[in-house]
């Protein structure tokens, strides 16, 4: 007898899928969030070839992984605390040393952080809350951009929002542990990227005095203890690194005295509020974000087998018109060229690098290797520049030479079409900008988050976050105490409001740190976005207009912003933007005269479609198409174009493979490799990287990251020449900034030079020198 099938009643799953509905959504949103970060992460190759070959080199020791060292003789230390590199260190470890298992901890982090968002917001303020916090966080575009790149700041936000999470159990339970916890967390995100950690430290201070149960002395003493933990957590390795005699370790990477108290201070610090160059540095210039180098040389080829700059074509030929026009006629305007050669009187190269030996009268904006100044130059930012011209004011180049008498160019001009459309947009350039060639980071100001640079990495929701804090905002009563949920709410405002004045201001830092806004815009949206919605629905007092007026600015100021700078999105993104939006605000109209909890879903779901798709769209681009500076990465339309970001050098390239003629030095100079000595010798860490990540045998780059570092003096190179440790000196075609020059004269004066064509390459990325025993003089 046959049994009947027992199905389960429908009611049950029904009930089992509105029970759940939510954590089915949250695993959708940290899912997409995911995809964003990692698809398709192998074309960005092993990433940023600074951070890749150190990797590398902490992978064969326990003291270069202990002291982060760059190079696998343990020379010079990168110029990053070890925490988010042990992490990367580790995935190498488990899964092999390949470019995705770099970057994977920093994809997971992006996916992990936007559930922790959901888990920060929903248990107080509900599960749609927490479910927009989720969805905003993993469509910032600085986040997945971040989340797609081996520095370490999706680490850093992980480690931070489980500290806020701590924090708020503190002010709920009243327990110091947590309190505790917070500060050890805080620590640890020092150890990650030193001062950005402490960016927090407002929202967590203000919160916990305000809302914490106990008496007001209680909390000065929890306060004080945390404090005391959380120095002794953030400081453990800078002073165990300190306290080692400098022979036994690496130079400090970065620093100006072989300290991480001053490479704390100084290059992770006050150089990012006052500027590079600046401060601390003195004399030092040239701190701009990278090594400078307008050769083009760079460490990958593109999938295609052309580079960009026009070698390696299949004929040998160098013809594409972005790269080395040399010699244009008199008069002539250059404005995509780089390496033009010898350009003549009246020459107007306004984004070349590299153009040689311009005349008087030339008049070049762009600032990017052009040589040999003459005498008199007036540098006003101390980038780099050599021997330019009488009466020379630059304020915002950087290695120019031979710009002409009397030139004063006052900022950087908006690279990209001659009718500024769809162009990166290289501008605030200059003093107040703070930025590299392709670190557009804006004007200094309070409008800086706004321009065009910087709108879209961050800054979609900045206005509707605006009108959540009006929604929410409430005067508390006279001698009453926060509640838990309006502390909560002031720790994310604080933590907008901080971290977008220093963004507003700084005068040097990287796109993709504005990443460190999203946890705040983020969580008022998420909070500020259902109340603002719940006063509409009420059509009571003067909030009930606040959400239609977010729509209003919100999706008008995104539209406008698409309009005029991007054309190419004019038939694809600005309806979106223009048009949900202007329906969400038909939707509410007919909402005031029908009120139907319908019609009011359909305006807030029109309303999230406008908001969300150009940030959507922007973190796409990242996910889609590979940003070539991936020292400087972004998201925007611009990476779908074809042309190299200007002055981009070759340690800021996303490193897939080998160049023909790098690949041929390198064979070479392995093929004469002998145990126990460095395979060569460099003044930059962008002269060696690729050797590192390649061979893993010892190259070393002195200078560290740009070759301003002080790991070798001149009577420590003879004393390895002798030794047989140091045969081979690599001088790099891009020049000094600020290292050791004598170093270099003496190498050209007492060493071989070396005829690329022994090695079957050309002298693109430098000059071989051989050194012998007996010719070292003292």
């Amino acid at each position: 007898m046959d049994m009947p099938m027992v199905l389960p009643a429908r009611g049950k799953t029904h009930g089992f899928l509105r029970r759940n509905w939510h954590r089915f959504t949250l695993a959708a949103i940290v899912l997409l969030s995911f995809f964003l970060n990692f698809y398709e992460i192998s074309q960005l190759g092993y990433g940023n070839a600074y951070y890749a070959a150190a990797i590398k080199s902490m992978t064969q020791s326990w003291h270069n992984f202990f002291y982060a060292s760059f190079d696998p003789a343990g020379i010079v230390s990168v110029d990053k605390p070890p925490l988010g590199l042990w992490v990367q260190v580790l995935f190498v470890m488990i899964f092999g040393y390949h470019g995705w298992a770099m970057l994977l901890p920093q994809a997971l982090s992006g996916a992990a952080s936007s559930a922790m968002m959901y888990v920060l917001t929903a248990k107080r303020f509900g599960k749609p809350a927490g479910l927009i916090s989720a969805l905003v966080f993993a469509l910032t575009p600085a986040v997945v951009v971040a989340s797609r790149n081996n520095t370490m700041d999706m680490q850093l936000i992980l480690v931070l929002l489980i500290a806020a999470w701590f924090l708020f159990r503190s002010i709920e339970t009243g327990k110091w542990r947590y309190l505790f916890l917070c500060a050890v967390m805080i620590g640890l995100g020092f150890n990650i990227k030193m001062l950005q950690a402490y960016m927090i430290l407002p929202a967590v201070v203000l919160v916990y005095l305000l809302c914490a149960k106990e008496k007001l002395g209680r909390r000065f003493l929890a306060g004080v203890i945390s404090v005391i933990i959380l120095a002794a957590v953030s400081f453990s390795w800078a002073a165990a690194v300190d306290l080692t005699p400098a022979s036994n370790r690496p130079y400090v990477g970065s620093s100006t005295n072989n300290t991480e108290w001053e490479l704390i201070l100084g290059h992770n610090g006050m150089e990012r509020i006052g500027g590079m160059g600046g401060f601390f540095r003195g004399t030092r210039g040239g701190r701009m974000g990278g090594p400078m180098n307008g050769n083009g040389d760079g460490f990958r080829n593109r999938p295609d087998g052309f580079r960009r700059d026009g070698q390696n074509t299949p004929d040998g030929s160098n013809q594409q018109n972005t790269q080395d026009n040399k010699i244009q006629t008199d008069n002539s305007s250059n404005w995509n060229g780089q390496n033009n050669m010898t350009p003549p009187d009246g020459t107007s190269n306004q984004n070349g690098q590299n153009n040689m030996s311009p005349p008087d009268n030339s008049n070049n904006q762009n600032e990017q290797d052009n040589m040999a100044p003459p005498d008199g130059f007036n540098n006003q930012n101390g980038q780099g520049n050599i021997v330019p011209p009488d009466n020379f004011n630059n304020q915002n180049g950087q290695d120019n030479m031979i710009p002409p008498d009397g030139f004063h160019p006052e900022g950087m001009p908006r690279f990209g079409n001659r009718n500024g459309d769809g162009g990166p947009g290289m501008m605030g350039m200059g003093a107040n900008g703070g930025g590299a060639v392709g670190n557009d980071i804006g004007t200094a100001g309070i409008t800086r988050l706004w321009q065009q640079s910087m709108y879209g990495q961050a800054s979609w929701l900045l206005i509707p976050a605006f009108f959540c804090i009006l929604a929410c905002a409430r005067r508390p009563r006279k001698g009453q105490k926060l509640t838990t949920k309006q502390g909560i709410f002031l720790f994310w405002v604080v933590w907008l409001v901080v971290i977008a004045v220093f963004f507003s201001f700084a005068s040097f830092y990287h796109r993709y740190y504005l990443c460190m806004l999203a946890p705040g815009i983020a969580g008022v949206i998420g909070i500020g976005f259902p109340e603002m919605f719940r006063q509409f629905r009420m059509r009571k007092g003067w909030r009930q207009w606040l959400l239609p007026l977010a729509v209003l600015t919100g999706s008008g100021f995104s539209a406008w912003y698409v309009w005029v700078y991007y054309s190419e999105l004019r038939a694809t993104l600005f309806p979106i933007l223009l048009g949900f939006g202007a329906a969400a605000l038909i939707a509410m109209a007919v909402y005031l005269l029908r009120p139907k909890k319908a019609i009011a879903l359909a305006a807030a779901g029109l309303m999230a479609v406008s908001q969300l798709s150009g940030s959507f769209y922007w973190a796409l681009t990242s996910t889609l198409y590979v940003c070539e500076n991936v020292t400087m990465p972004y998201a925007g339309p611009e990476l779908k174009s074809t042309q190299n970001t200007p002055g981009m050098t070759p340690n800021q390239e996303a490193f897939v493979e080998n160049d023909s003629a790098t690949q041929s030095l390198e064979d070479y100079l392995v093929k004469n490799y002998k145990e126990g000595s460095y395979l060569v010798v460099a003044q930059r860490a962008n002269d060696v990287a690729q050797f590192i990540v390649d061979t893993g045998l010892p190259a070393v780059a002195y200078g560290g990251f740009l070759g301003t570092d002080n790991a070798l003096t001149l009577a420590q190179l003879k004393q390895l020449v002798k030794e047989g440790k140091i045969t081979y000196f690599l001088v790099s075609s891009e020049g000094g900034m600020g290292g050791s020059s004598d170093i270099i004269s003496y190498v050209k004066e007492n060493a071989t030079k070396i005829d690329a064509s022994e090695y079957g390459g050309s002298s693109g990325r430098g000059t071989l020198y051989r050194f012998d025993s007996s010719s070292v003089s003292e």
